[in-house]
């Protein structure tokens, strides 16, 4: 390996090493609560270097979202792609879900992300922003894309009804999927008091949804 080659790789080493551990102090504290100065302690830099490669503590979360993200992506993408035209609408609730559930960290960055915390001048990418913010916002796009995809062809195909907009259901789609996941404390006390557990309403409520689009007339 040549000189340069290592000084490269050794680079993408390091930088995944602060990320690694921004991750970690973000998880456990919270990132409000997480100083750039915590994190070169915690990767045994000092805060100079840290700024050569993270150019704020913004920088860094924007860096573990995406770590997220990808996995989301990856996951929707295996769902959706297996699912039969009239199941698509669900496995895309069920990668969600799964992601969820196995990564509950990565999801409370990313609901983070998607809150508008960091400002709609940065999601909507109206300003200068980091490969990272523009790699997000290219596969948050891609699993809107795949189910837009989805709905056009179960419409195509007779499955769902003629009479829909494919854009306007992936909207209402991914509205849904984001008021099961983050439903608000008053939804939360209802179920509470019905004793409706969380799984059974987040199911119950893509099924739906799923057939709210169905075409009745089959």
């Amino acid at each position: 390996m040549s000189t340069a080659a290592r000084k490269i790789r050794e680079k993408e080493q390091r930088k995944q090493s602060i990320i690694d551990a921004a991750e970690k102090l973000f998880f456990i504290k919270g990132y409000d609560n997480v100083s750039m100065n915590d994190i070169a302690k915690e990767v045994e830099l000092n805060r100079a270097t840290l700024y050569i490669y993270f150019k704020n503590k913004e920088a860094l979360c924007f860096a573990v979202i995406l770590r997220g993200v990808k996995i989301l992506n990856e996951m929707v993408k295996n769902n959706v792609k297996s699912a039969a035209d009239t199941q698509k609408i669900n496995a895309m609730g069920k990668s969600y879900y799964t992601f969820f559930s196995l990564y509950p960290q990565y999801f409370e960055v990313y609901t983070y992300f998607q809150s508008g915390r960091f400002g709609s001048d940065v999601v909507g990418l109206r300003r200068p922003a980091w490969d990272d913010v523009r790699e997000i916002a290219r596969l948050q796009k891609e699993i809107f894309d795949i189910l837009h995809l989805a709905i056009k062809n179960g419409i195509k195909r007779g499955k769902f009804s003629s009479k829909l907009d494919p854009l306007y259901a992936t909207f209402l789609v991914m509205n849904a999927l984001d008021i099961v996941l983050n439903p608000s404390p008053m939804v939360m006390k209802e179920l509470k008091d019905r004793d409706i557990n969380l799984y059974k309403f987040e199911t119950d409520f893509m099924y739906f949804v799923n057939e709210l689009l169905k075409n009745k007339e089959l």
